[in-house]
């Protein structure tokens, strides 16, 4: 890992940790690159770290599948509603996104909200321009 991997991935934290104060509704977060790697993740001890990255990379490449094909150039935002709450997906201009998860009662579009005014901080972060 560089110096600049630790600098980001710790700044990638402190940029999760204020969106997930700014929205009390986001339970996990993660931000995940445009190839697939997990940067960073605010799963709970106990949560394998690579099944994770294996499903949100597969949900990113699914959801532009899913636009490509409906004419659309890339998924901007993507929401499923689930049995125990929502798993929302903002992209990043990378190809990358923000991925989060909700309980039941969760104010969506709110946290959608704050995970797109979030997005330029990640950018910057990922691409080393932070702090």
């Amino acid at each position: 890992m560089t110096e600049n991997d630790v600098k980001s991935s710790g700044e990638l934290e402190r940029l999760v940790s204020e969106l997930r104060s700014l929205s009390g509704d986001i339970e996990s977060c993660a931000v995940i690159s445009n190839d697939g790697k997990l940067l960073y993740s605010s799963h709970p001890e106990g949560v394998d770290r690579e099944r994770a990255r294996a499903m949100l990379s597969a949900l990113v490449g699914l959801s532009e599948r899913m636009a490509r094909e409906d004419g659309k150039e890339h998924t901007t935002q993507v929401r499923v509603k689930t049995g125990s709450g929502h798993f929302l997906m903002a992209r990043l201009e990378n190809g990358g996104a923000i991925a989060s998860t909700t309980g039941t009662d969760a104010r969506v579009g709110l946290v959608l909200y704050d995970m797109r005014n979030a997005r330029s901080g990640v950018e910057k972060a990922m691409s080393g321009e932070g702090n």
